[in-house]
């Protein structure tokens, strides 16, 4: 988990702090000789996690210490302990915030990642990857604590009150019209698209928006969507190697996702 509040961050991250390379930090296991510095990944997970501010703070003193020919005296600014509505929760913490009786298999909820059905909220926060065709790859996901929490409010399934959930035959509301600020943010995502959509990436929007990258990824999500909604209005027959061509997208599964949920929406409508 990470708590609110700390600034996250990884072996990359961490190697970067204290100006060493990837490789060293990990073969070195530097982390361990820093008393009080703590984890905050959960056991069994792929990537380790530290507190920002308690990096910077070790390395501050291991510089101090090594300047003057002594032993580190490590005093670290502490982790928040406790529940927040903002904590970051990687996907397996993210069930265990669920009531037990609400509670589905890990198999189950790992479904729901990119289920069809039932889906889980976008995530909230990416840590590490890679930028592919605008999109981080290869990063760990985390969620808000209070996001899973909303989200299961609305969740019909077992332990379920009387009347919880959408009744049959219920119709979606009406959707919340956007702020003056968020529209022209949208229209300013769909113009720099239309412009130059193999050059645009989440972090040149975000730059050009002044939004963080994680909004900005998703703005240019939607706008993707729009567009390829768009076209197959105008070209029911779109294809995959169409949707490459207009979006400048390299990797043939983006394209196909981007292709089949317009199709869908297009259907529904």
């Amino acid at each position: 988990m990470i708590p609110n509040g700390v600034t996250p961050a990884d072996d990359q991250a961490a190697a970067d702090i204290f100006g060493v390379s990837l490789g060293y930090w990990q073969d070195k296991k530097h982390w361990t000789k820093i008393r009080g510095l703590k984890l905050l990944n959960r056991k069994g997970s792929r990537r380790r996690i530290y507190s920002k501010e308690q990096l910077i703070a070790a390395q501050v003193e291991e510089a101090r210490a090594k300047a003057v020919n002594e032993t580190p005296k490590f005093d670290l600014p502490p982790v928040p302990a406790g529940e927040h509505p903002d904590d970051l929760l990687d996907l397996e913490e993210s069930l265990q915030v669920l009531p037990e009786e609400r509670r589905v298999t890990l198999a189950t909820w790992k479904g729901y990642r990119y289920g069809t059905k039932t889906r889980l909220p976008d995530r909230d926060f990416i840590l590490g990857g890679k930028e592919v065709d605008g999109e981080i790859v290869g990063g760990d996901d985390f969620w808000r604590r209070q996001t899973i929490l909303d989200w299961d409010a609305n969740r019909p399934g077992p332990g379920s009150e009387p009347g919880r959930g959408r009744k049959v035959g219920s119709k979606n509301k009406a959707p919340r019209p956007l702020t003056p600020e968020a529209q022209e943010r949208r229209d300013r995502t769909r113009q720099l698209l239309d412009e130059n959509a193999a050059g645009l990436t989440g972090k040149s929007l975000a730059k050009d928006l002044d939004v963080h990258p994680v909004h900005a990824e998703r703005l240019l999500s939607a706008a993707r969507k729009d567009k390829v909604r768009d076209l197959l209005k105008e070209r029911p027959k779109l294809t995959v190697e169409d949707v490459q061509r207009e979006l400048g997208l390299h990797v043939v599964a983006h394209a196909r996702k981007l292709l089949d949920e317009a199709g869908k929406a297009t259907a529904e409508q």
